[in-house]
């Protein structure tokens, strides 16, 4: 473990994180927005799941237990994923949808498969991890649900249908799975905007970078979802949009 990351946990676990032997699942760890999650939760002191679609980044934390190729559009790598957990810790008490993607395509060439792609990787891998984990959540004190959909759901933009129809469903099945769970449990999603990534830099070189959504922005805001003093937020559909 580097010595950062060791001094920042245990000062974290000096001050009594209330994140402190939570046990958290992390799926789409392997991506930008995911790899920095990851590393915010451990370093609060939790024991942290983190689900790979590929291989483990080198900068992950070897503290950090991680799963590779995991496909969560299969619910049998999904029940994997919370057997894992809970043999390597405990049942998970917060889970944090990150997985999924991004096409842009006008609606002249998009076909039907673009969009069963695009509900699949980011409806259908939040709705197997979610339908997994959801019985062992509900028998947390403080058990949490967050999922990532987007600010182009509530309006989409040219080239964009798939992808706000899928993350649309998201935030339908968010609303919807805040009300049916129990009092400990709360469910809600973040909106984020045009996220501030190296890949989204190169992809759009002339844009204004100083208007996007940070990552440090959005996981700010899951972390206060997923402490104890956000337990009055359910079925919240969050933006975090930055100047977009």
């Amino acid at each position: 473990m580097p010595c950062a990351a060791a001094m920042r946990r245990a000062q974290n676990q000096c001050k009594g994180s209330e994140m402190n032997n939570k046990t958290i699942i992390i799926t789409g760890a392997d991506g930008f927005l995911g790899t920095a999650t990851v590393k915010k939760f451990f370093e609060q002191g939790a024991n942290v799941v983190a689900a790979f679609g590929g291989t483990r980044p080198a900068d992950v934390n070897d503290a950090v237990h991680s799963i590779e190729n995991c496909d969560l559009t299969n619910i049998d790598h999904a029940k994997a994923i919370i057997d894992t957990t809970c043999c390597k810790f405990s049942a998970p008490d917060i889970l944090i949808n990150i997985a999924g993607g991004f096409i842009w395509k006008t609606i002249k060439d998009t076909s039907v498969d673009d969009f069963d792609a695009q509900f699949n990787i980011n409806f259908k891998t939040m709705y197997n991890m979610t339908k997994a984990s959801l019985e062992k959540i509900e028998s947390s004190k403080n058990g949490r649900i967050i999922n990532i959909a987007a600010m182009a759901a509530l309006k989409a933009q040219e080239g964009m249908a798939a992808y706000a129809v899928s993350k649309a469903a998201v935030m339908r099945f968010t609303e919807a799975l805040a009300i049916e769970t129990p009092d400990n449990v709360t469910v809600n999603a973040i909106m984020p905007s045009i996220i501030d990534t190296p890949v989204n830099r190169s992809d759009m070189p002339d844009a204004d970078f100083t208007k996007w959504v940070t990552t440090t922005e959005i996981i700010d805001q899951m972390v206060f979802l997923a402490s104890n003093e956000a337990s009055g937020i359910n079925g919240a559909l969050i933006p975090v949009a930055g100047r977009v």
